[in-house]
């Protein structure tokens, strides 16, 4: 491992001790290359080094150094290559402590913009911790002079920031001297004499702040002939006028949200769907995962087995925010908002504007391993807003198209297994054993829904002394001609009722009148012999119900009806197509088949 040392004598530092770089020429050279990504071109080097006034000899010098440089870093994991482009170096397992530097500064700000104080603070003090004296200590190549005022003053930046957050934290004791010193360095930074002002008040010397200000005000008008700024000029008053307002602030503790309702009893099944979506949000960048699904497939039941699987990957929190899209009534983007910034802000004051709270939102949550749990989102622009800078499942009943980095996974049916275990899990698996065949039809008929198995495993349980096949034709008889729906039945059929309510009028009529055929299997050719559609409209229509996940798609122009499915939409056909439309349907497939078969 080797490490470089910019903030301060430049050195190369390995665990057994430092590396002779060579003359301060050489050093600059390596320290050029260690500040510019990518091929450094010789004539550029040359320019860094002397200027305008480079010597005769300044590109076989350069080799020279080169060489030189080559010869110190051999047998560590850094490569100084020469190509085409130039100079190039390669580190491997090396860091540089600039770029540690600017790596914990932003980490602190984005901590700072979260509500994360301390944390702020702690990743300041750790990089300021980094410097050992004046950056590019040693190097006296031309171009070191403006890298050392951009390197000092992001320093002087991070310190001043470090002095603010410890203010915050009514540290005001511990960094007062430190203040001092700052001031006396910089005698006319308006900034550092406020914040030494405020620390002596808070330390109960007003009479020193006070004099402070006198002497930056002199200052000011003797070097530049201007007052301070109307901000310090505030404080001047506050202090003369006794400076309650001045009083240590209470910080409040950082919120660690954690509001995932309670998970299902005997989940069960959707091993691949959660080996996949847990890979898409413990992979790097900014996780968004999306679950769609018909109504009662289980969405929102995997969403929060998911975040409850995954608690100790986002210690930050788990915010849950159900967006109603089922209720007719969704929650606007506006409200959302809202909700998710009172989640890690009590007590926040909200702005009046959606875009104003949409980037206050992406402010709190950005840098935070926090996991938003979006439940039952009803459309793009609803969601859009609430994508912060932390991972995110959203489920919906379709794929929200206009969200291009969400990664969707579709939940389909059950697996018989998968269907069977679960209608074990909760009626007793003795009791389904006892009746395999009949335990098979009445999860068949179920079509692998989880809603209608847990229904089903409802009945069973309610009725003790009835066998599984009794309650498996009291259900067939509910689904196919019910005289007086079953209460239990107006359940299952609601999220079909709602995806048949979301569809275009063309795709719904064809959801009807497609499913009044026995069989389950559609094609294209079907639909447009039953409707009078034309082709491309039929499939389009059909294509429609899959993505509504009210038909599945098997094969180029085949698509099938689940059971639950196609008994729902046969009732609806009568009721909203009425016998002559669904009796003309009926003719126009039977005539379609003979000719087929002629």
């Amino acid at each position: 491992m080797v490490r470089f040392l910019l903030l301060g004598p430049v050195r190369a530092v390995t665990d057994t001790g430092a590396i002779t770089l060579g003359s301060p020429q050489q050093s600059g050279l390596l320290t050029l290359l260690l500040l510019r990504h990518g091929p450094v071109p010789i004539d550029d080097v040359v320019d860094a080094l002397w200027g305008e006034n480079p010597p005769a000899s300044a590109h076989s010098t350069v080799r020279t150094y080169a060489a030189r440089l080559r010869q110190v870093l051999a047998g560590h994991p850094v490569e100084l290559r020469r190509s085409a482009g130039g100079y190039h170096l390669v580190r491997h397992a090396a860091d540089v402590d600039a770029e540690e530097f600017d790596r914990l500064v932003e980490q602190a700000r984005q901590a700072r913009r979260s509500g994360d104080v301390a944390g702020a603070a702690s990743r300041l003090r750790r990089a300021l911790g980094l410097w050992s004296g004046r950056a590019l200590g040693g190097v006296r190549a031309e171009f070191a002079a403006a890298q050392r005022v951009r390197l000092e003053e992001s320093g002087r930046a991070a310190r001043e920031q470090l002095f603010d957050a410890e203010l915050a934290l009514g540290r005001h004791e511990a960094i007062c001297a430190d203040l001092g010193a700052a001031v006396a360095e910089r005698p006319v930074d308006a900034r550092l004499t406020e914040l030494w002002m405020t620390a002596l008040h808070r330390c109960g010397r007003t009479v020193e702040a006070l004099d402070a200000f006198r002497r930056l005000r002199a200052q000011l008008h003797e070097q530049l002939g201007i007052e301070p700024g109307p901000g310090l000029q505030r404080l001047h008053q506050r202090l003369l006028q006794g400076g309650d307002a001045l009083a240590v602030p209470e910080e409040p503790p950082a919120e660690r949200p954690d509001q995932m309702p309670p998970g299902v009893r005997h989940f069960t099944g959707r091993r691949a769907e959660i080996d996949r979506l847990r890979r898409v949000l413990t992979e790097d960048g900014v996780p968004v995962a999306g679950i769609t699904g018909l109504g009662g497939s289980g969405k929102s039941a995997l969403a929060v087995h998911l975040a409850r699987l995954l608690a100790d990957r986002f210690p930050d929190g788990r915010i849950y925010l159900d967006l109603r899209a089922r209720t007719g009534r969704p929650v606007s983007a506006h409200e959302a908002l809202g909700s998710l910034l009172r989640s890690l802000r009590p007590g926040v004051t909200l702005p009046e504007t959606t875009a104003e709270r949409c980037t206050l939102w992406r402010t709190a949550a950005s840098g935070r391993d926090l996991l938003v749990v979006l439940d039952d989102a009803d459309s793009s622009a609803q969601v859009e807003p609430l994508l912060p800078g932390c991972a995110v499942i959203v489920t919906a009943a379709r794929r929200l198209i206009e969200l291009p980095t969400v990664a969707w996974q579709r939940l389909g049916p059950l697996s018989d297994e998968e269907s069977l275990r679960l209608l074990g899990e909760i009626a007793g698996h003795q009791r389904v054993d006892a009746e395999p065949d009949a335990a098979a039809e009445l999860v068949a008929a179920c079509s692998g829904h989880p809603l209608s198995v847990r229904i089903a495993a409802a009945r069973l349980l309610d009725r003790p002394r009835w066998t599984v096949s009794q309650i498996m034709a009291q259900l067939a008889d509910d689904l196919r001609q019910p005289v007086v729906m079953h209460e239990d039945c107006k359940i299952v059929d609601e999220p079909i009722r709602r995806a048949e309510a979301r569809l275009r009028a063309v795709s719904a009529s064809v959801f009807r009148l497609a499913a009044l055929a026995d069989e389950p299997l559609r094609t294209v050719d079907d639909v447009t012999a039953m409707t009078g559609l034309p082709r491309p409209e039929a499939r389009a229509a059909l294509e429609d119900l899959v993505d509504a996940h009210l038909l599945e798609a098997v094969g180029i122009d085949s698509y099938r009806y689940p059971v639950l499915i196609q008994a729902f939409a046969r009732r609806r056909a009568e009721e909203i197509e009425g016998p002559d439309r669904c009796g003309m349907a009926l003719a126009g497939l039977v005539r379609a088949l003979v000719a087929a078969a002629g």
